[in-house]
């Protein structure tokens, strides 16, 4: 008999919603196949880009509805832009410091109680990095040393990857099908912002 997971998801823009809902079931159908993934949809970016700000003033809110005003959600996952170099936080004590953005917005008293189901990310620099690193599935490009991209102009990261002219539809079947063929064990090692997160997702799944 297959279970149910409903989960929130809150990121700033287009890529995450399309990357990271892809990421999650095939993380599932690898770990956990007889578990249905299902999206609450209470959030999903409209009419353009959203903004780490944006994403801030409705963490709390969005948690709240997830968890409280409904029974049926499991998971909330919520993440927003490092938007610095990686060579500019070798220690990551600025990831540190975002992931606390989002807690301290939380609250204390709802971070605390749900903290075992709550999974928060920080992109070093943003998420089109993770879907860079991972570009070469498609491209048969050379596969790029890890942990490299970081110290690149975010512009730069985003023209090669979407184009001169990237639009919602273009970052969606970007973040779609490199998200189908990623390698996200591999990616973990190209990355230390998504390993972070995909050691969350590991250990919520082995729990769950």
């Amino acid at each position: 008999m297959s279970k149910k997971l409903t989960y929130t998801l809150l990121g700033e823009g287009y890529a995450e919603y399309v990357f990271l809902e892809i990421y999650l079931r095939r993380m599932y159908a690898e770990y956990k196949p007889d578990t249905q993934l299902v999206s609450s949809r209470l959030m999903k970016p409209s009419g353009g880009k959203s903004s780490s700000s944006q994403v801030l003033a409705n963490i709390q809110k969005l948690c709240i509805k997830s968890f409280i005003s409904r029974d049926d959600i499991q998971l909330f996952i919520a993440g927003i832009d490092l938007d610095q170099q990686a060579d500019n936080d070798p220690d990551l004590m600025k990831y540190k410091a975002r992931i606390k953005e989002m807690t301290d917005k939380l609250g204390k008293e709802l971070y605390g109680q749900y903290k075992n189901q709550i999974l928060l990310f920080a992109p070093i620099q943003a998420i089109d990095y993770w879907i860079l690193y991972q570009f070469y599935r498609l491209k048969k490009e050379i596969k790029t040393t890890d942990n490299s991209l970081e110290s690149s102009v975010k512009d730069v990261t985003k023209k090669r990857l979407y184009g001169a002219n990237a639009n919602k539809t273009k970052i969606e079947k970007i973040a779609k099908d490199v998200a189908d063929k990623a390698d996200f064990e591999e990616l973990a090692k190209q990355s230390k912002s998504f390993k972070l997160l995909h050691k969350q997702v590991k250990l919520f799944i082995e729990k769950h």
